[in-house]
């Protein structure tokens, strides 16, 4: 039996000898991108999407997740990776994160190939140089995350460049998926309009009614939507910058400017969560 400090010097000796093992069993993992098409799916691992020909370098200028700051990528274009599926016109592609960020995003705008508009990019985080936190002290947007080069060519908003993605699933129709979401006719104009904005700037964060993937903020309409516990000006102040009504240092929530939702498209959302109030589901279960 080895007594203390020769027990001790055995024990240095045999990390030392095996450091290297360590740090190949403790080093990064090889993440997976996972492209869920429902009778099949596809999985992408990192070193699998760093050695593809359609690999490129691209900056970003007006990055979402690193603001005043110039970024620069390897990355492949998202239509590439879904470039031998078959996706009817009704299909919904709906995004996922680690963190629980999910919602629909505009397939049209994912899969552009028309440098004449937003080009989306799966950017891959590299082993080797790792980005920086998207928080001071928090981890990165990697090891995957959905990139815009030029988004003001498609007037991408910052709930379009979801980060620590894990993948993406393709649906038949959001109506079946989500019917408790959409304005009860007969809905004006306005509120059609809203409906459009809330799926793309709220539904990737929030439920409604409910129903919806996201698990990072509250229910917009059950037991309460907002329009029956704020006034007008100050969900409208809420929305624009979470901050400036009440302070939460911990907030996830995006600010949203008029550069990204003008002050037209605002007035149409909060007449959307208006209309809905109108129109609860029970609130006894949960429907996913």
């Amino acid at each position: 039996m080895l007594h203390g400090r020769w027990k001790y010097a055995f024990c240095l000796a045999w990390l030392i000898a095996n450091s290297q093992l360590l740090r190949a069993e403790d080093g990064p993992r090889d993440p997976v991108l996972t492209l869920d098409f429902g009778d099949a799916k596809v999985a992408y691992k990192r070193s699998e999407l760093l050695q593809r020909p359609d690999l490129e370098h691209i900056e970003v200028a007006a990055d979402a997740s690193y603001p005043g700051r110039k970024m620069s990528y390897q990355a492949v274009p998202a239509a590439k990776l879904f470039a031998n599926q078959k996706i009817s016109p009704q299909a919904v592609i709906q995004f996922q994160c680690l963190d629980g960020f999910s919602a629909p995003i505009s397939k049209e705008r994912l899969l552009n190939s028309d440098p004449r508009q937003s080009i989306a990019y799966i950017a891959i985080e590299s082993p080797d140089a790792p980005w920086p936190g998207v928080k001071a002290g928090g981890p990165s947007a990697g090891p995957f995350y959905l990139v815009w080069p030029q988004p003001k060519l498609s007037q991408i908003g910052p709930e379009e460049w979801p980060f620590q993605l894990v993948g993406f699933s393709l649906r038949e129709n959001l109506r079946q998926l989500y019917p408790a979401i959409f304005p009860v006719e007969p809905a004006s104009a306005e509120v059609q309009q809203g409906f459009t904005s809330f799926t793309k700037n709220c539904f990737p964060c929030h439920t409604m009614n409910r129903q919806g993937a996201g698990e990072v903020g509250p229910d917009l309409n059950v037991p309460y939507g907002p329009t029956e516990y704020l006034n007008r000006r100050s969900l409208r102040r809420l929305i624009r910058n979470p901050q400036d009504l009440r302070y939460y240092a911990k907030s996830r929530m995006s600010a949203f400017p008029k550069s990204s939702l003008s002050d037209e498209e605002l007035n149409h959302l909060i007449a959307y969560l208006a209309h809905m109030t109108k129109h609860k589901v029970a609130t006894t279960a949960k429907h996913h």
